[in-house]
C-alpha cells in the first residue's frame, strides 16, 4: 500500500501532470459519449428512451410512456416522474441533453469526491484513498457515464444523503432520499431500512412526505391523478414481473429481465445460470426454488445488518467512529444490488463507497482483510470485463459479495450512537 500511496501522491504533487491526465481522459470519454449518444445512428445512450418518454408527456400522451421504444428497441422502465421532469427539454437538439448529462455527471463525481473527505477523521490521508477508490471504480464509472445512465446521480444522492445525515440535517436527508428513490428505486430504497434501524423518525417522516409529493402529487398536477395512478400501476407491475417465474412472457425479457445475460449480476441471475443451461431450459422447466433462495438470502442479509447494528459496544460509552458509520451505510445499497432480480454491471457504482470505507477502515485500524476484499472485488470486475465467460459466471457479483461479507463481519463497536458527527 505504501508504494501505491507514493505513486498517487506523486501525481497529486505534480498538479500539472494530474490535470493533464484528467483532461485527456475526460475529453476522450466526452467525445466518445457525445458521438455515440447524439450522432451515431444506434444512439447508444439511455437518454434516448428517457426523452422518448418525455416527448409523450410533452405531447399530452403520457399514457404511452411504457409502450414506446427507441430505434434500439429499448423501453422506459422508470416512474413517470423522470419523464415529467425531462419534458420541458423536449425539442432541443439531442446533442444538448447528452452533453449536459455528461457534464453534470462529471460535476456530480467532483462533489462526491469532495464530500468523501468528510467521511473520515484523517483528512490528511483521505485524498489518496479517495483517488484509489475512484481508480478501482473506473470501469463502472465509465460504463454509466457513456451510456447516459443514472448511476452517477444515485451515487451523488448517496453521498449527499450521508453527508446531510452526519451534519444532523435529517429533514434534508429524508427529502433527498425520497427524490432519489422516486427517480430510480434501486439501490437507495433500502436506506429506508437503514434509517428505520437507527430510529430516525423525523428523517423517515420527511422521506415519506417527499415520496407522496414526488410520486403522487407533483405528477398528478402535470398529467392528472387518474393518468398518474394508472402509470404507477403499470410500473409496479413491470417491477414485480421482473422476479416472476413467468417473466419470459414479458416484452422486457430479452431487454432487461433475462437472468441469462452476462451483464445481469444479481445473485438471483447468477444462481439461475448455474441451475439451468439456458433460456429454453429455464422456460421448459420453471421452478420457484432459485427465487426463494434469492429472497431468503436477501432477508438474511437484512437480518444480519440489523444484528450487526444492535451489537453491544465492547466498552461502556464507546462511540462509533465516522469510518464505521460509513462502512455500515455503504453496505445497504450494495445489498440491494446483490439481491435484486436485475442488477447490471454498471449499477455497481455504489462499490465506490464500500471501497472507500474499507480504505478508511484500514487507515484507522490497520486491518488488512478489508484491503484484500477490495482488491479481490476490483480484480474480479476487471477480469469479467476482459473475459466475458467470467461475467457469465458472476465474477463481479461474487467479488462484491465477498467484500460485503468482509465489511459486514468486521469487528466494530455498536452502531447505536447518534448519526450526527
Amino acid at each position: 500500500m505504501r508504494h501505491i500511496q507514493q505513486i498517487i501522491e506523486y501525481f497529486l504533487r505534480k498538479k500539472w501532470l494530474g490535470i493533464l491526465l484528467i483532461t485527456l481522459l475526460v475529453s476522450g470519454v466526452g467525445v466518445s459519449t457525445i458521438y455515440r449518444g447524439a450522432f451515431s445512428q444506434k444512439q447508444r445512450t439511455d437518454l434516448a428512451v428517457f426523452f422518448k418518454a418525455a416527448e409523450m408527456v410533452h405531447e399530452g400522451r403520457a399514457e404511452h410512456i411504457y409502450g414506446i421504444e427507441t430505434r434500439r428497441h429499448w423501453h422506459y422502465v422508470y416512474t413517470p416522474l423522470l419523464a415529467i421532469l425531462l419534458a420541458p427539454a423536449v425539442g432541443l437538439p439531442f446533442v444538448i441533453p447528452v452533453t449536459i448529462h455528461y457534464v453534470m455527471s462529471l460535476a456530480g463525481l467532483g462533489i462526491i469526491f469532495f464530500l468523501s473527505r468528510h467521511f473520515t477523521s484523517d483528512k490528511k490521508n483521505a485524498v489518496w484513498q479517495i483517488v484509489l477508490s475512484a481508480l478501482l471504480c473506473i470501469p463502472v464509472f465509465l460504463d454509466t457515464l457513456t451510456r447516459g445512465q443514472l448511476g452517477i446521480l444515485m451515487l451523488f444522492f448517496q453521498a449527499v444523503i450521508f453527508f446531510s445525515y452526519l451534519k444532523n440535517h435529517k429533514i434534508l436527508a429524508g427529502f433527498l432520499l425520497a427524490l432519489a428513490v422516486s427517480l430510480k428505486t434501486s439501490p437507495l430504497a433500502v436506506l429506508f431500512v437503514y434509517f428505520l434501524f437507527r430510529k430516525e423518525w423525523s428523517l423517515l417522516l420527511s422521506a415519506a412526505c417527499g415520496l407522496v409529493f414526488f410520486i403522487f402529487l407533483y405528477p398528478s398536477v402535470i398529467i392528472g391523478f387518474e393518468e398518474n395512478w394508472e402509470l404507477l400501476t403499470i410500473w409496479h407491475g413491470l417491477m414485480k414481473e421482473g422476479s416472476s417465474i413467468n417473466a419470459y412472457k414479458n416484452y422486457l425479457w430479452s431487454e432487461l429481465f433475462t437472468p441469462f445475460a452476462a451483464d445481469n449480476q444479481s445473485f438471483y441471475a447468477v444462481l439461475t445460470r448455474f441451475c439451468w443451461r439456458g433460456e429454453s431450459d429455464f422456460i421448459a422447466n420453471p421452478s420457484h426454488g432459485v427465487r426463494w433462495i434469492s429472497l431468503s438470502m436477501g432477508i438474511i442479509s437484512v437480518l444480519l445488518l440489523f444484528i450487526k447494528h444492535t451489537r453491544p459496544a465492547p466498552k461502556s460509552g464507546e462511540d462509533v467512529s465516522i469510518e464505521d458509520k460509513l462502512v455500515e451505510f455503504s453496505l445497504y445499497p450494495v445489498a440491494m444490488l446483490l439481491f435484486s432480480p436485475v442488477t447490471q454491471i454498471h449499477h455497481y457504482v455504489s462499490l465506490y463507497f464500500m471501497f472507500l470505507a474499507a480504505f478508511f477502515l484500514w487507515n484507522r485500524k490497520k486491518t488488512w482483510l478489508p484491503l484484500a476484499g477490495v482488491f479481490c472485488s476490483a480484480s474480479l470486475f476487471l477480469l469479467a470485463l476482459v473475459i466475458e465467460p467470467l461475467a457469465y459466471l458472476g465474477f463481479p457479483m461474487w467479488g462484491a459479495f465477498i467484500l460485503w461479507g468482509i465489511l459486514l463481519f468486521r469487528p466494530t463497536p455498536s452502531a447505536k450512537s447518534s448519526g450526527g458527527a
